[in-house]
């Protein structure tokens, strides 16, 4: 997301004071030059699965949409208008202290239930 330049990695194996200086002298390179780290399939991709995700949720996901909005991520028409009213109206009644208690332990299971079936499943077969 951010588009951060990887200047390296620091670990404690080996010269561990070496590494640091390397990786600090890197990194000062990389803030000079405002090196960022190429864009691949990958990064654009996931950017735009991200980007369409968190606005039709902006409802649910308001700091994420208000970034998003600010740095003018959303460059693109988005027609999913029933989705993106439903999505704030779940984000205005979770937003109600009651209600946020009485959906705190049922939000996992809605979200891993669908597979708790399919592992279920998967187990059962493998015990025959």
């Amino acid at each position: 997301m951010g588009g951060n330049y990887l200047c390296g990695v620091a670990t404690d194996e080996g010269d561990t004071a070496r590494e640091i200086r390397q990786l600090a002298e890197n990194l000062t390179f990389a803030m000079d030059k405002k090196l960022t780290r190429p864009a691949n399939f990958y990064g654009v991709g996931g950017m735009k699965i991200f980007r369409d995700l968190i606005y039709v949720m902006q409802g649910l996901m308001k700091a994420d949409h208000k970034f998003y909005k600010q740095q003018g991520t959303y460059d693109f028409p988005q027609k999913q208008k029933k989705r993106i009213l439903q999505m704030k109206l779940v984000g205005a009644l979770l937003a109600v202290p009651s209600i946020q208690k009485q959906a705190k332990g049922k939000m996992t299971e809605a979200i891993v239930g669908p597979y708790r079936k399919v592992i279920e499943q998967v187990q059962g077969g493998n015990k025959q």
